[in-house]
C-alpha cells in the first residue's frame, strides 16, 4: 500500500525487524520498480527482493514460486537461496531493451 499517512518507511521497517527476532522471513517482490533498493529500504535483504514482470506470465510465475517456498518454509527447510532464479531468469529473458 503506496499512499499510507499512518506508516513510515522507517516504522515499517521497525516492525519487520522486531518480527524477523520472532523467525519471521520477508520476501519482497516489485514490478516497474527497483525491488533490492526498495527492500532495503523496509530492512529485507536482497537476496529476499526480486524483480518480475507484471504482465499474466509473471504474475502465474510469482504464485508457483511461492507456493514452492511456502511449502519449503512450512517443512522446515527455510527459503532456498535458489527460491527466486525463475522469476529472475523470466524477468531478463523477457526484459526490454532501453
Amino acid at each position: 500500500e503506496n499512499a499510507s499517512r499512518r506508516y513510515t518507511y522507517d516504522k515499517v521497517k521497525e516492525m519487520i525487524e522486531r518480527k524477523k527476532k520472532s523467525g519471521w522471513e520477508f520476501i519482497f517482490m516489485g514490478a516497474n520498480i527497483d525491488a533490492a533498493a526498495e527492500a532495503k529500504r523496509f530492512g529485507i535483504d536482497s537476496d529476499h527482493s526480486v524483480n518480475y514482470h507484471c504482465d499474466s506470465t509473471g504474475t502465474v510465475l510469482n504464485y508457483e514460486v511461492m507456493s514452492d517456498v511456502v511449502c519449503s518454509f512450512r517443512k522446515g527447510s527455510g527459503i532456498s537461496k535458489s527460491w527466486k532464479k525463475r522469476i529472475d531468469d523470466d524477468f531478463n529473458e523477457r526484459k526490454k531493451p532501453r
